[in-house]
């Protein structure tokens, strides 16, 4: 599995300060200053995350992931 950010639509400085306050430096994170990728994955506010399988499925929600997402995600299928 890997775990990528992506900060919303902003300047770069304005998300490096969101990682930076929030303690994410060693998530890697991918610029999305024009919105792009959240659009593309359904996703309008943070906190949310999105799993893509192997498969191509997605999955998304709000918060933290439930703790069966993340088990299922870390076990091969």
């Amino acid at each position: 599995m890997v775990i990528v950010g992506v900060p919303g639509s902003d300047s770069q400085d304005s998300y490096r300060n969101f990682v930076a306050k929030h303690r994410l430096g060693d998530v890697p994170q991918v610029s999305n200053e024009d919105g792009e990728l959240w659009g593309r994955f359904g996703v309008s506010s943070q906190p949310r995350w999105v799993l893509v399988r192997a498969d191509g499925s997605i999955e998304r929600g709000g918060g933290a992931p439930p703790p069966d997402i993340v088990r299922d995600a870390l076990v091969p299928a």
